[in-house]
């Protein structure tokens, strides 16, 4: 219907008035009473059209007077066109909602992204944070998919470096305290849980034999533990990675160096007391960036310019990183590095996800990774189980903090937004089953719709246009609230009146209208990394 609105207004103002606008605005009214739809392109266009805005409304207006879709159209306000649709339309959105094809893919940029997340060192459990982006991360590729888009989802191992050393010097000084050898704690090292159970695990199985092995073989094996832990548990959260890439690999294949030869050929760097410098400053760095130093080893930020001139090189078009917070600093100097490489910067996305405070009982947990203090995510899906993380942490934008109450992601009532969600769905299928026991299994569109449930199908209608906005603008917590909303509508719905009555023809009426909203509330949620329930 918006398409059809939008082309016989675009169509009549062209041809009429010779301005060429290629789409209007629509939008749902607040309250229903306001209309179903409603456009202000009479007062966008009414100072080129040369009348006021109510005299062109009411000129638009005719152009429905006999449409089969809409009851009623009226100039509101100071030049406002409000659309009240008749049941045919409400049939026919009944129909898309009970359909395999709910969003609209014609919207998607073709272009091909690569979205790398979570790439936490692999130096211990995954803290809250961790989640958060994972969770942002995850929902926002499946909603970028489900509108259109080629995403390509990637995990970059972080296992070159001082932080490694560090992991394999933690796991040693704990094996060797529990072969009563003293030796001083390393600086920079990790005391988490984790950590001493790797140390433990190596005692158990191999006492005090493991005492002359170099620092290197507990970074391995600390590292291949921690690795296989970190998949284990983002797929227990239900976070999937088509790739995984390792910063060992850049170093080893010699594509670090590599990468210097680009900017050399670009000009973007030079030699300055005996180090290399990367010529950052002109393009909106603070200053200009080491990437090799004086005694021939890289900086960090050279692994990380080779990897995204490697993401270039595999043919990706599009390049979206989401960090979290702490990272902002770094920001404009990786950008500077890819336009540095000849990349267009805009084809370049960083997305800061913002930190996780964990609310026990109304006092603030503080967590601190080195001294082994965080609540990692396995802890808290023992804990709260994977639909409430997810919801929770995919509900709100994340460029705010998540004050995340986990009591009350323990709840089960209306005051938990996951349970309340998941309660509609769980209704819906019981009403279905009972219907199916009553030998209705076949329902109807029926033309007679009251304002619950015009209220409630007209959710459904924006379902389309609610993913493929969240798409682009990165924000996958609009559908959370969507679904959240339909769920709120769907139970002011049910609990308005009988959904299986003695009336079959109104029984099959609400059972359509009861099915349609499961279809696309499953969907929602699957968009969301969540499984629907069928029962509480």
């Amino acid at each position: 219907m918006n398409e059809i609105i939008n082309k016989l207004i675009t169509n009549y103002i062209n041809e009429t008035y010779g301005i060429s606008i290629k789409s209007i605005e629509l939008e749902h009214p607040q309250k229903i009473e306001n209309g179903h739809l409603s456009t202000n392109v009479a007062l966008k266009n009414c100072k080129e059209v040369g009348m006021n805005p109510r005299e062109l409304a009411s000129e638009l207006v005719l152009l429905f007077t006999d449409n089969e879709y809409i009851n009623e159209c009226s100039v509101a306000g100071p030049g406002f066109i409000n659309f009240y649709f008749n049941d045919n339309y409400f049939d026919e959105i009944i129909t898309y909602a009970d359909s395999d094809q709910l969003v609209d893919q014609s919207t998607a940029d073709g272009e091909k992204y690569n979205l790398e997340y979570v790439s936490a060192n692999p130096t211990g459990d995954l803290h809250l944070g961790h989640a958060r982006n994972g969770v942002y991360s995850d929902a926002l590729a499946r909603v970028m998919k489900k509108a259109g888009y080629d995403v390509t989802r990637e995990y970059y191992i972080n296992d070159a470096g001082v932080q490694m050393g560090n992991l394999g010097l933690s796991v040693q000084y704990f094996y060797f305290e529990l072969l009563k050898k003293e030796i001083e704690f390393p600086e920079g090292g990790y005391r988490g849980k984790d950590i001493k159970k790797i140390a433990q695990d190596l005692f158990n199985d191999h006492g005090d034999e493991l005492v002359d092995k170099p620092v290197e073989f507990f970074t391995e094996h600390g590292y291949a533990i921690n690795l296989s832990e970190i998949k284990k548990v983002m797929g227990e959260l239900n976070i999937e990675f088509d790739i995984y890439t390792s910063e060992r690999f850049y170093h080893e294949n010699g594509l670090v160096g590599k990468c210097l030869d680009v900017l050399r050929k670009n000009n973007e760097i030079y030699e300055k007391d005996g180090a290399i410098w990367l010529e950052s400053s002109k393009y909106n760095d603070d200053k200009d960036r080491v990437i090799q130093k004086s005694d021939g080893t890289y900086t960090y930020l050279t692994s990380d310019i080779a990897y995204h001139l490697d993401k270039f090189n595999r043919g990706y078009t599009r390049l979206i990183d989401v960090w979290g917070g702490d990272h902002h600093g770094y920001v404009n100097r990786i950008k500077a590095s890819v336009e540095s490489l000849g990349q267009n910067p805009e084809h370049f996305e960083i997305i800061l996800i913002q930190m996780v405070s964990l609310f026990m009982n109304n006092k603030q947990v503080k967590m601190s990774k080195r001294l082994g203090t965080s609540i990692t995510i396995k802890e808290l899906i023992d804990e709260i189980g994977v639909e409430a993380i997810r919801y929770f942490f995919v509900n709100k934008s994340v460029d705010t903090q998540l004050d995340f109450d986990i009591e009350l992601a323990k709840q089960n009532n209306s005051d938990n937004p996951i349970f309340y969600i998941q309660y509609a769905n769980a209704r819906i299928c019981s009403l279905i089953e009972k219907a199916a026991l009553e030998g209705i299994t076949d329902y109807n569109q029926t033309s007679n719709f009251n304002l619950l449930e015009k209220e409630l199908v007209l959710h459904m209608s924006k379902y389309s246009k609610v993913v493929c906005g969240a798409a682009k603008s990165r924000q996958p917590h609009v559908v959370a609230n969507y679904v959240y909303e339909l769920a709120t509508l769907f139970h002011r719905f049910y609990n308005s009146e009988k959904i299986i009555s003695e009336d079959l023809v109104k029984t099959k009426h609400k059972l359509a209208i009861c099915k349609a909203t499961q279809n696309i509330l499953s969907d929602a949620l699957s968009v969301l990394g969540i499984a629907p329930r069928a029962k509480m």
